[in-house]
């Protein structure tokens, strides 16, 4: 009878208790609801507690209470033999709970490293982080150079390809009898950083520098011979993402704004001995968006690219404040400007990528 007694009075307090499970890989039990106290004892993630039951305390019928003057007149808690000592109030909104350790003494699990056990729909008000600030543990597979610490997460690619040829030009004062166009040269280099809290290492971030050079020729019902060379350097903000990671393989998309900060387009006219240039700039955005294939390591830490991307160039004033010498060859001998047409172009490229 002694013992059943025994179990009954021992088996009350937990069954009163509410449970409570670790979410983070290791959390401390405090000896005081403070940071900066003693860490008593350490709990691992998994393992189920029991903290103050009036974590679940309803608070429906609060407004209903009296005001604490009017509580203190008739409740007397002093002359209570209920509310004396000490009397401990816990919610969600704590950042320390109370709890027991091995020895039974009072101690604090911080409140971010528990999810409470409800039973009913006030689980539902709890936010569980995705981000676990103590788990120490390395991620697999480890670095390369492990445990020396070397910077990863970083991509380093250049390309050189053609794209279609660019077919807006100077607005003549002769009509064109025939035209030449070259395929342009795409040169780019891109530097690419891992984004952050990017676990699975697929989205990257970083900038990349285009140069595009490009010669047309112009043959003039007025005998005139006119050439156009152009250059443009962008420099401009690029967003990456690896759609399929295979070991080998990979394909990936890519999206870039360039701002083209020189974008030079050089006009030089001719008859017989006669020759006349003058050079028109302009400043533009061309957004682009690619797709790339990945062959990996084809050399030590280098990779192959092979890609494509799909280019709009809107409609651009380019101007010249060169003076002209043949009035009969150019819109205007003063200041001349001329604005050409939104186009759209496809290229294609290969290059080498490293990744580390």
């Amino acid at each position: 009878m002694k013992i059943l007694i025994f179990l009954l009075i021992s088996l009350a307090p937990q069954a009163l208790a509410l449970d409570a499970v670790v979410t983070v890989l290791e959390s401390p039990l405090l000896s005081e609801p403070r940071l900066d106290s003693q860490v008593v004892q350490y709990l691992r993630k998994g393992q189920v507690i029991k903290v103050h039951p009036s974590v679940h305390n309803s608070t429906t019928y609060d407004h209903m209470a009296p005001d604490p003057k009017k509580f203190q007149e008739i409740s007397r808690p002093s002359e209570d033999p209920l509310f004396k000592g000490e009397q401990v109030q816990a919610s969600l909104e704590d950042e320390f709970i109370p709890t027991l350790d091995r020895q039974g003494n009072k101690v604090y699990v911080i409140r971010q490293h528990l999810y409470f056990y409800f039973n009913d729909s006030k689980e539902l008000e709890q936010n569980i982080s995705h981000h676990d600030p103590t788990d120490y543990r390395l991620e697999e597979s480890l670095p390369k150079n492990y445990p020396i610490f070397t910077p990863s997460g970083y991509r380093g690619l250049i390309t050189v390809g053609l794209t279609q040829p660019y077919t807006e030009s100077y607005p003549y004062l002769s009509n064109a009898k025939a035209k030449g166009y070259s395929a342009p040269m795409d040169f780019n280099f891109t530097y690419l950083r891992q984004a952050p809290d990017d676990k699975a290492e697929r989205f990257y971030i970083g900038g990349s520098l285009g140069i595009r050079m490009f010669t047309n020729t112009y043959s003039l019902f007025n005998n005139v011979e006119a050439q156009e060379e152009g250059i443009k350097i962008g420099l401009g903000p690029t967003a990456s993402y690896d759609a399929y990671k295979g070991v080998k393989n990979r394909l990936n998309f890519y999206g870039t704004i360039q701002v083209n900060f020189f974008n030079q387009m050089n006009i030089s006219q001719s008859q017989g001995s006669i020759e006349e240039s003058r050079n028109y700039r302009a400043i533009n955005l061309t957004p682009r968006l690619g797709l790339q294939y990945h062959r990996k390591s084809v050399l030590e830490e280098i990779d192959f690219v092979l890609g494509t991307f799909y280019e709009i160039e809107p409609a651009t004033t380019y101007r010249s404040n060169s003076a002209a010498n043949q009035g009969t060859w150019w819109r205007s001998r003063g200041s001349d400007k001329f604005r050409t047409r939104a186009s759209f172009s496809l290229a294609g490229y290969i290059g080498f990528q490293t990744a580390y």
